[in-house]
C-alpha cells in the first residue's frame, strides 16, 4: 500500500465501496500495480 501513487489511493478508496471480500482488494492490487 505504501508504494502506490496517490492517484491509486484515490482509485482504491473509490473501489472499496464496491468490494466484499479481501479477494476483491488482492484483485484490484495486482490490476492497478505500477
Amino acid at each position: 500500500m505504501r508504494q502506490l501513487s496517490v492517484k491509486q489511493l484515490e482509485d482504491l478508496g473509490e473501489a472499496l465501496l464496491d468490494f466484499e471480500n479481501e479477494a476483491d482488494l488482492l484483485h484490484w492490487l495486482s490490476q492497478n500495480h505500477d
